[in-house]
């Protein structure tokens, strides 16, 4: 079994840091999309996955799997939408996540950042889905933080002719900005989400708040330290809005993005009485 690396909840692994843990819990919205996968090998058995509830430390509801066959494996994946607002872990088989917390409040959720990400087809990697029968999936991460106007940088791609008595002819002239996101507030965020983001920045189509950017050149996100001996940091990272889109993909990964519930029946729900069912049901 193994989870893919682009689901946006974390599974500690066996080493610990010697550091004072972040006090920043991960933050969903109510109305986020958590997309989980699995893959096991061909002969495997369907993972065991169920929601706990963190204070209680009882099972909430189990994990309806949907499958997908990929090249000597499946891929068990799950969408879990409508969440109630509490605190969380996902545990699959024997692993545990880190706690989260799926809100509907508006103050909390006003400095945060949702970022939607996936990959063009399946042909990129083996440890992920993004297209499953046809229909493009979006992994949801939302994060702390988002663009400061200082962190804007203006920029253009021209050539220009001098003529004799040295005025500048315009030649060719394509502007662009790059702006830089800031990930994590006063209490920072843990290293993985620093590590996710720059995973998450290989995919084709990445959005924030529903605008697409891309990685500008080949920049990567820089860390910084807020206090030493505490597991806690912020993250900036150099992006470039896109301005030039394929319509008919862009109009795709719109409809994907704002997907009604209705015409999703994949989908799974944890209702108000804190059981799972399909939006078919």
């Amino acid at each position: 079994m193994k989870i893919s690396p682009f689901t946006p909840l974390h599974f500690p692994e066996g080493n610990v840091s010697d550091g004072l843990a972040s006090r920043t819990l991960q933050l969903f919205s109510t109305d986020d999309r958590i997309m989980v996968q699995v893959s096991v090998p061909d002969g495997g058995e369907e993972p065991d996955g169920c929601i706990i509830n963190a204070v209680t430390e009882s099972s909430v509801a189990d994990i309806e799997w949907q499958e997908w066959q990929m090249t000597g494996k499946t891929m068990y994946f799950s969408v879990l939408i409508g969440m109630t607002p509490g605190l969380y872990r996902m545990s699959i088989d024997d692993v545990a996540s880190d706690v989260f917390r799926v809100t509907d409040d508006a103050a909390l959720l006003e400095n945060t950042t949702l970022i939607k990400y996936r990959f063009r087809d399946n042909k990129s990697r083996d440890d992920v889905v993004s297209v499953i029968d046809g229909v493009p999936f979006f992994f949801d991460f939302r994060v702390p933080g988002g663009f400061k106007d200082s962190g804007w940088q203006f920029g253009v791609d021209n050539e220009q002719f001098a003529t004799q008595r040295q005025d500048l002819i315009e030649l060719y002239a394509y502007d662009y900005t790059n702006k830089t996101f800031t990930m994590g507030g006063p209490l920072g965020v843990p290293v993985w989400f620093g590590e996710l983001l720059n995973r998450l920045l290989t995919c084709d189509y990445v959005y924030f708040n529903g605008e697409r950017y891309v990685r500008a050149d080949s920049e990567v996100p820089q860390m910084n330290v807020l206090v030493d001996g505490l597991d806690s940091f912020v993250f900036t990272q150099l992006l470039r809005k896109t301005q030039v889109v394929e319509e008919e993909i862009e109009e795709l990964n719109m409809t994907a993005i704002r997907r009604v519930e209705d015409t999703m029946d994949e989908l799974n729900r944890i209702t108000d009485n804190e059981q799972v069912r399909t939006l078919s049901e």
